[in-house]
């Protein structure tokens, strides 16, 4: 008896009962270790996307939160007499500031007093500026910029200070 059709049988069986990733492979088809390849290059850029569009989302809250809390501490300025607007400070023309938001820390009719305040503030590494008015006012102000959350911070920074008085106030220049 004749045991090469049974051999040949029995090894045709043990290749189908194996999987058909053979069989795949040998007419150029994806098998099985391409498309688990497949599937996790695809669930990888998924995630980043997946990780840049929180951060997009994470980054425009942290925005509209800066935004609303720094529409919040300008609300609470105003309403506290601390936010006042170049315009309507007689003495401070607006032509004379160079930045946008300033904080004015003291006016004084001694130039030697404005000088030494200047001094201080410069030594606390807050640079200001000396306006002086028709009328012979010192005007000191303190930490010029052009951006708001700047001016903010810089406020409640100077009014850490122990030799800051308590009667500064952030002007804006319109």
């Amino acid at each position: 008896m004749n045991k090469t059709p049974l051999v040949i049988t029995a090894f045709v069986l043990l290749l189908l009962a194996t999987s058909c990733d053979f069989f795949r492979h040998m007419a150029g088809r994806p098998d099985s270790s391409w498309i688990k390849a497949k599937k996790a290059r695809l669930e990888l850029a998924q995630f980043r996307r997946d990780s840049i569009e929180q951060a997009r989302r994470d980054s425009a809250a942290m925005a509209a939160k800066a935004a609303a809390d720094s529409v919040h501490v300008l609300d609470s300025l105003r309403h506290a007499g601390k936010l006042r607007y170049a315009s309507n400070v007689r003495s401070i023309p607006s032509s004379w500031l160079n930045a946008r938001w300033g904080v004015v820390v003291g006016a004084f009719s001694s130039d030697a007093n404005a000088a030494k305040l200047v001094s201080k503030f410069e030594t606390a590494g807050i640079g200001c500026r000396i306006y002086k008015t028709r009328r012979g006012l010192n005007i000191v102000l303190a930490a010029p910029c052009n951006n708001v959350s700047d001016a903010i911070s810089a406020y409640r920074r100077i009014k850490e200070l122990p030799f800051a008085s308590k009667e500064c106030w952030v002007i804006v220049n319109e």
